[in-house]
């Protein structure tokens, strides 16, 4: 016969749970939750409003599912120089939110990002977090990768990925925390500039080409420098066309410069 416990006193925080006749094996309809984790506060939505989960990573629990786009509380809606956006920054109460049917916040350093997914106490995703989140989008025109400028988020209801985000491929650019110094990612010679023909788990391309394309990483480009410090952008932008994708990378670009197509996207 089970064991029951009559009385159960359950502490969490300040507020006393008291329960009766309760099995410690007795599972919820539909759930593998025992009642009695459901009463002691086992986990579940861990996420804030506007991310999602994602189960299977180690290093975040949960990632913006639109690119960032201010606030309601921030001065400008649409920022799109550096003018607006340091006065949108500026403003205190004005943050990064996740949200669709926005215009993604662009014309952001990659210091400024990190700063808005900060005030939220969320942070940029690393490049390597970055192609976990993206995988499984499609490298084509279900994307915004061939147009004239931004669409607002979520707007390309097919441009979805594995986990459920949004927009990784085209639409802007993406910042990511990661930098190349002296052509090394990590400790790891980058390739030369051109089409991606090989890449690590990261989607960090191994080998490339100037003139062979590869179907396998859906003709997708790296640009890379091999003096100085640059920071990384993935996935590509509204005028991308075939160069975008999860294997799209920029990693010659100086942290400070700021378009019309850069964004960013935050994790937690």
């Amino acid at each position: 016969m089970k064991s029951i416990f009559k009385i159960i006193l359950v502490l969490v925080g300040a507020t006393v749970i008291t329960a009766l006749g309760i099995d410690a094996a007795d599972t919820l309809s539909g759930s593998r939750t025992t009642l009695l984790g459901q009463l002691i506060g086992a986990p579940g939505g861990t996420c804030p409003a506007g991310m999602i989960e994602v189960s299977t990573a180690a290093s975040f629990t949960c990632v913006d599912e639109y690119e960032a786009s201010p606030s309601a509380n921030c001065l400008y809606a649409n920022p799109n120089n550096a003018k607006t956006t340091l006065e949108n920054i500026q403003n205190s109460s004005c943050e990064a939110i996740s949200k669709v049917g926005s215009k993604p916040w662009r014309s952001v350093t990659r210091d400024q990002a990190a700063a808005l997914c900060l005030k939220s106490d969320k942070r940029l995703p690393t490049s390597e977090e970055w192609h976990m989140i993206a995988l499984g989008t499609p490298d084509n025109d279900l994307c915004n990768i061939d147009t004239a400028g931004v669409t607002e988020t979520g707007k390309n209801l097919e441009c979805k990925s594995a986990v459920g985000v949004f927009d990784t491929v085209g639409n802007v650019w993406e910042w990511t925390s990661d930098e190349v110094v002296s052509g090394k990612l990590k400790d790891r010679n980058l390739p030369e500039t051109g089409y991606v023909i090989s890449a690590d788990t990261s989607g960090i391309a191994i080998v490339t080409s100037t003139t062979t394309r590869s179907e396998q990483y859906g003709n997708d480009y790296i640009w890379t420098n091999q003096n100085s410090v640059w920071a990384i952008m993935r996935g590509g932008f509204y005028g991308s066309g075939d160069d975008a994708g999860v294997y799209a990378v920029h990693a010659d670009v100086p942290g400070d410069m700021i378009g019309d197509a850069i964004g960013f996207r935050c994790v937690k």
